[in-house]
């Protein structure tokens, strides 16, 4: 878990991102979309059931969004650190009503209560893997029988060889605007936020929610270093 200067420094850094944050993501993110589609795509329930969504790290609500649109009947409690990247989610999200409430706060200690769907995009590498594995636990502990989570964030390659790859491939793709991306290096594609990012390997992920006591862990989707992990209690 990070220190509370650790928190401060990242949370000044998402302060600053937060305006431009949506168009960098699709940017820089060629399957931004994909994952959010995926993470939808494993809730288990119908559209006119209701039930209790919590996110964790809600950005500029681009996700909830998504969630909220497609169950109209469902409630959501999204958590993020940056108050910056909570206001543009509150504005995105004003239509919703009362079914969207938003918190500013850590991923991990700012949350509870139980819920049906536990859901997270590119939000939990930021914590250092004894924190990821914490948080895993006590989200299994928050869901109810049945229930669903769903993490889809950047995770570091098992073999190290294919980081470097991955990087070289992703900073000569050309933009939607034909545009080579104006990187520094290509390590600046998947880990730009060095001081702040603590990816795992995929494995690491999966033996951990296994090992927080989810007896249905899988992949449904990867892109290169990004991959979407369903996980049902």
């Amino acid at each position: 878990m990070p220190g509370e200067k650790g928190s401060a420094a990242a949370r000044r850094e998402f302060d600053r991102e937060a305006a431009g944050y949506d168009r960098r993501a699709r940017a820089s993110m060629p399957g931004y979309s994909e994952l959010h589609r995926t993470l939808v795509r494993g809730i288990p329930y119908v559209a006119t059931r209701s039930f209790r969504v919590l996110e964790l790290g809600v950005g500029t609500g681009a996700l909830s969004s998504r969630i909220l649109s497609e169950f109209p009947h469902a409630r959501l409690v999204g958590i993020d650190l940056s108050p910056r990247m909570i206001a543009r989610a509150r504005r995105r999200l004003r239509r919703f009503g009362r079914r969207a409430e938003l918190r500013a706060g850590r991923l991990e200690d700012s949350w509870d209560g139980e819920f049906d769907v536990v859901v997270s995009a590119l939000a939990i590498h930021h914590l250092a893997d004894p924190g990821k594995w914490r948080l895993f636990r006590r989200v299994h502990r928050s869901l109810t029988r049945g229930g669903y989570f769903g993490d889809g964030d950047d995770h570091l390659p098992e073999d190290p060889v294919f980081d470097i790859q991955y990087a070289r491939i992703a900073s000569g793709e050309p933009t939607s605007t034909g545009h080579r991306r104006p990187w520094r290096s290509p390590q600046e594609v998947w880990h730009e936020h060095e001081r702040f990012d603590h990816p795992c390997p995929l494995s690491a992920e999966t033996a951990a929610l296994v090992r927080a006591g989810f007896p249905h862990v899988g992949v449904p989707w990867q892109f290169f270093g990004q991959a979407v992990v369903w996980a049902f209690k």
